[in-house]
């Protein structure tokens, strides 16, 4: 409904070059924006990426200061689609576009690493599935293709990175809201006997 009203013009209806949701979508933005852990398994060109995406960036505008990510398999793999839908977002949504700060320095893309910062202080970037993101902080994220992300390093590197609740703009923690600790993992079919599936179970 929130996308829905970003796109409603004086005649109170979504234009034809907008964003027009199926039935599925909602229900999917719906469970993604409300609960703290959900595992998505959904055949190709289902828009697994481009709801999750859209998720981060409905997160990012109502949750002030909020740190996000987005990692995968490979860095570059994260980065290539985190880029490629948040172009499309901004284009079908102007909306969205205007909430990111496009000042110098603040919204950054590269071949491998790309952050969104929005003009509230909220952000989401992409991270690497390694030990190099080990001691990073933030308070929610996505595990796009997650059945092909190495289960130690998610355990051990990525999900720790979780540990400290957003600050909300009052100076106050609330430990509570859904967005702390928030995992939203998608992926297409996996494997009996792997990682990502005993997480999904």
């Amino acid at each position: 409904m929130f996308i829905d009203f970003l796109q409603t013009g004086i005649d109170g209806k979504i234009p034809d070059s907008g964003l027009h949701f199926y039935f599925y979508q909602r229900v999917f933005l719906r469970v993604a924006m409300r609960y703290k852990y959900v595992y998505m398994v959904f055949p190709r060109a289902y828009s697994k990426s481009f709801l999750s995406v859209l998720v981060l960036m409905c997160r990012c505008i109502l949750y002030p200061r909020a740190k996000l990510f987005v990692t995968s398999g490979g860095k570059q793999q994260a980065a290539d689609i985190v880029k490629e839908k948040v172009e499309e977002l901004c284009n079908l949504v102007p909306a969205l576009g205007k909430e990111l700060d496009r000042r110098p320095g603040r919204t950054r893309q590269s071949k491998d690493y790309c952050i969104f910062v929005f003009k509230n202080g909220s952000y989401f970037d992409n991270v690497a599935a390694s030990e190099k993101s080990r001691g990073k902080r933030r308070h929610g994220g996505l595990v796009e293709e997650s059945v092909g992300v190495d289960g130690k390093i998610l355990s051990e590197v990525i999900i720790p990175t979780m540990n400290v609740s957003r600050l909300c703009m009052d100076g106050t923690m609330q430990p509570a809201e859904t967005l702390n600790k928030s995992q939203i993992f998608v992926t297409t079919a996996g494997w009996k006997g792997t990682f990502a599936y005993d997480k999904l179970i």
